[in-house]
């Protein structure tokens, strides 16, 4: 198990020493699917628990790049479904908003912008938008839904 444990860090350590603005995108999706993958891990047990590590491991995806060093691991939660709620049901050019449980200041937005086919693939472009202590943290992604249904970014 320690073995293990070094390994993943050595892997981190490796990915952050090497990293470019396109790197820092993929580390945080990476980080994102993980923080997904561990919080599904702690509902339900059996396969209920195996689907809910692998949505939560699929939402975390959602989220990536920048605006996730500026969130707390339940926010990213909370800002993922919103993220996910959106892209399923909000229609194009409208406005979904969140506002953090843990701090009244942290506030987004998600915009999904376009849905569109790629490869037999449900796709969507969005914008997510994060308002914390007068700063505003803006990306635009794109997701499509993998073979299961989920988002993932592509």
């Amino acid at each position: 198990m320690n073995g293990t444990k070094i390994l993943i860090f050595s892997l981190i350590l490796l990915i952050v020493s090497c990293e470019n603005t396109s790197d820092k995108k993929v580390f945080g999706q990476i980080i994102g699917a993980a923080v997904g993958g561990y919080l599904g891990s702690k509902v339900g047990s059996g396969a209920t628990k195996d689907i809910s590590v692998i949505l939560g491991g699929a939402a975390g995806y959602i989220l990536g790049g920048k605006i996730v060093e500026v969130l707390s691991k339940k926010e990213r939660v909370e800002f993922n479904n919103v993220i996910e709620n959106s892209l399923n049901f909000t229609p194009d050019n409208a406005s979904e908003q969140w506002q953090s449980n843990e701090n009244q200041n942290i506030t987004g937005e998600v915009i999904p912008l376009n849905n569109y086919k790629m490869k037999n693939r449900d796709c969507r472009d969005f914008k997510k938008i994060i308002k914390k202590n007068n700063e505003i943290f803006e990306e635009n992604s794109s997701a499509c839904r993998d073979k299961n249904g989920n988002w993932e970014i592509i």
